[in-house]
């Protein structure tokens, strides 16, 4: 991501709602120029007790929280065992704590990590751990098992699916990673005692809190005794979280029950979690039948069921999930996209407001730039125009490349990676909007995931015009901006653009003088049309009505759902769900 070396002045940024800024979380004190995040008081039993004193429902009931997940993909637990193959869809990442955690505000919280401070020029960052957090096997929570994790996640033989996430940002990352030095020699490693954990970096990074949200540790002793895989087994499996593995059956079903050797500070409020293995087609039937408790990104036909009926129409919910765009890309290296009337034609000749109404509903917000709404930096009224629906313009630009009326425009293929039948049903839409406007014809094709991000990739790129959606992995603007950095998965290329996205990426002044700099990256991407932003994805969501506690309160935007990271220790929402009266007997 960042390949930069400089020596600034640091002054510490926490990732306390939508811009970042210096504001204290939950009235912590935050240290101006020494970058101290203080300790915050998180939920505890005291919360737990309160939230079962009202509605909470009879023992019986209250045992079972039941989810889904695709069988296919649900193979590991840990995420430093894989990103892509564990079953995040439904509950994951429950057997140990981050080092931080998101609130529904998306607020960054102290998790495992009681504080943190960083160096002045933001190369090193220290992590104080909390003491008194222990193993389910005894041994205590210390900063050797993130060490531990860490190196191994980066060694070759590991084969992590998520390197990339740290690639150019941690010290000695990339060279680990190809075998060129030894994990050991990482940027990160114990500090002055067992409890304190430190990270270097390869260019200040003041967003490295909120990277940290994926820091969910591996055992130190787990690994050793029993490999990575151990807690895919009920008789090796060791926790440090709320919840521990009770039983695995293959392409049936998970369960977790609570771990009574849990000493952190977000206890679950459930007793047990099943989660279903399943084809995801299979869900909504599930959800029909009372057979599962929650469910996401449901079909057009599941939702419209839903929306037929008053009862069921109020289980349906929609929330940010991780602020995805779904864009159109070019490849603008090659005609006709190499000539910027043609991109902007096309950015003119897509109505998404009609598009919102007709076909999307509560499935997205029509897109004119790349950052979502209530994402830090969005600055969708200051760069509205420069995509807005303009027939008559998208023609006059098309006519001024060259093709007027569309003549001699080649027909096109746009690509569509994994698409479910909402993207299908856009795409459609897209391509007749295309047609009616510019008078080009477009054939959709669909292709897997995998067979789709090798062709992207491929340098030069195999994939002349495609529509995806691209979502946040933690919340700061470097997340979502990175991704249209020079040599990355698209063919697009901006010097001026990179420069000013690593500036803003390793400013250590004032955050809000930071989210002035994202917005004018931003503004060169959206101007330079490398995509034409359609829509941000806004999740829906079916939650039924005994699904309670403060999880599905509304939040400071007067948003209710169920808020990434959902059902982990990376967010509050575990210490949150409760099931109330009305739940069925399991």
């Amino acid at each position: 991501m960042f390949h930069r070396d400089r020596n600034q002045k640091n002054i510490f940024v926490t990732n306390a709602h939508y811009p970042i800024s210096r504001r204290a979380v939950l009235g912590a004190p935050v240290a101006a120029g020494l970058g101290v995040f203080g300790s915050a008081m998180l939920r505890g039993d005291a919360l737990a007790a309160q939230l079962l004193q009202e509605g909470a429902a009879k023992p019986a009931a209250q045992q079972v929280l039941v989810l889904a997940d695709d069988a296919a993909t649900a193979k590991v637990i840990d995420l430093f065992l894989s990103a892509y193959e564990r079953p995040v869809a439904a509950a994951s990442d429950l057997f140990s704590e981050p080092l931080v955690r998101l609130n529904k505000d998306f607020e960054l919280l102290p998790a495992a990590a009681e504080s943190w401070s960083s160096s002045e020029d933001g190369l090193t960052w220290t992590f104080e751990i909390r003491e008194g957090l222990a193993w389910s096997d005894g041994n205590p929570v210390t900063a050797n098992d993130w060490v531990a994790t860490f190196q191994y996640a980066v060694s070759p033989e590991a084969a992590w699916d998520f390197t990339w996430y740290f690639q150019g940002t941690l010290k000695n990352w990339a060279e680990a990673l190809e075998g060129a030095i030894g994990v050991e020699e990482i940027g990160v490693r114990v500090g002055a005692n067992d409890y304190e954990l430190v990270f270097e970096t390869v260019a200040p990074a003041p967003y490295l809190p909120a990277m940290l949200l994926y820091s969910l540790p591996l055992s130190a002793a787990g690994l050793a005794a029993h490999g990575p895989l151990y807690n895919t087994n009920p008789a090796t499996a060791i926790s440090s979280g709320p919840y521990i593995l009770a039983e695995w059956i293959p392409d049936q079903r998970i369960t977790y029950v609570r771990n009574d050797h849990y000493a952190g500070t977000l206890p679950g409020l459930v007793d047990e979690i099943r989660i279903e293995l399943t084809n995801p087609d299979n869900y909504f039937t599930l959800y029909q039948a009372d057979e599962i408790d929650f469910m996401r990104n449901p079909t057009p036909a599941a939702l419209a069921i839903m929306q037929r009926d008053e009862t069921t129409a109020a289980e349906i919910y929609s929330g940010v999930g991780d602020f995805p765009t779904y864009y159109i890309f070019f490849d603008v290296t090659a005609e006709p996209w190499s000539d910027l009337k043609v991109r902007q034609a096309w950015s003119h000749a897509i109505d998404r407001d009609a598009l919102e109404q007709s076909i999307l509903g509560p499935n997205g917000v029509s897109a004119y730039s790349w950052l979502a709404p209530g994402f830090p930096a969005n600055n969708t009224e200051g760069l509205k125009e420069i995509q807005a629906f303009d027939p008559e313009l998208a023609q006059s630009l098309l006519a001024d490349a060259g093709y007027p009326n569309g003549d001699g425009f080649p027909t096109q293929q746009m690509m569509l990676r994994s698409p479910s039948p909402l993207e299908e049903t856009v795409a459609q839409a897209l391509a007749a909007m295309i047609k009616e406007t510019l008078n080009i014809d477009i054939e959709i094709v669909g292709q897997d995931a995998q067979g789709y991000m090798a062709a992207l990739t491929a340098k030069p790129t195999e994939i002349s015009l495609g529509f995806m959606r691209y979502g946040m992995d933690f919340f700061d603007p470097v997340s979502m901006l990175s991704v249209w950095l020079s040599g990355g998965r698209h063919s697009w290329s901006n010097p001026d653009f990179d420069t000013a996205v690593l500036a803003a990426a390793e400013y250590l002044g004032d955050p809000a003088e930071r989210i002035e700099l994202f917005k004018e990256a931003e503004r060169m991407l959206v101007e330079d049309v490398p995509a034409v932003f359609v829509y941000h994805g806004t999740e829906v969501q079916f939650i039924k009505p005994w699904l309670a506690g403060e999880f599905i309160e509304p939040d400071k935007n007067g948003i209710a759902a169920l808020h990434f990271p959902v059902f982990t220790m990376m967010s509050t929402v575990p210490g949150e769900l409760f099931i109330a009266e009305g739940a069925p007997e399991r």
